[in-house]
């Protein structure tokens, strides 16, 4: 099935799907646990379908809180996401990032190449230009 343009609303956050194999993510302020497991829910709809970019604006983003980040390092399956970009990121949600991902090896829930999907830029325009390189590869 081919996918199609959508978009979402989880809390207080944006998520818009663009066809073929782009998830562009505005977080604003914090993820509570049930907007996480929506999250994963749409990570898994969409990545079972077709694995996925994902493009994260965080500038106005909180840190996760532990429980929420425990859920999301347990649930997502890294075959679904075929990487990352974090416009914006902070060190703590740089830190955050990484840990989630260290946890879901520790769990043998991530292959040990995951921490090469994870990528941080300062704007749109360095993500666009990190995309084309990714999907060059």
């Amino acid at each position: 099935m081919t996918p199609i343009h959508r978009e979402w609303t989880i809390g207080n956050n944006a998520l818009r799907f663009e066809p073929p194999d782009l998830l562009w993510a505005e977080f604003r302020g914090a993820l509570s646990l049930e907007g996480a497991t929506r999250l994963v829910a749409l990570y898994r709809e969409l990545g079972e379908s077709r694995p996925f970019f994902m493009v994260a604006e965080m500038q106005a983003a909180e840190p996760l809180d532990p429980e929420t980040g425990r859920y999301i390092s347990e649930h997502v399956r890294t075959e679904w996401i075929q990487g990352i970009v974090y416009i914006g990121a902070r060190l703590v949600h740089k830190a955050l990032a990484r840990g989630i991902v260290l946890a879901s090896q520790l769990t043998e829930m991530a292959d040990v190449n995951v921490l090469a999907k994870i990528h941080f830029v300062s704007t749109r325009e360095q993500a666009h230009a990190l995309l084309a390189q990714l999907r060059a590869r």
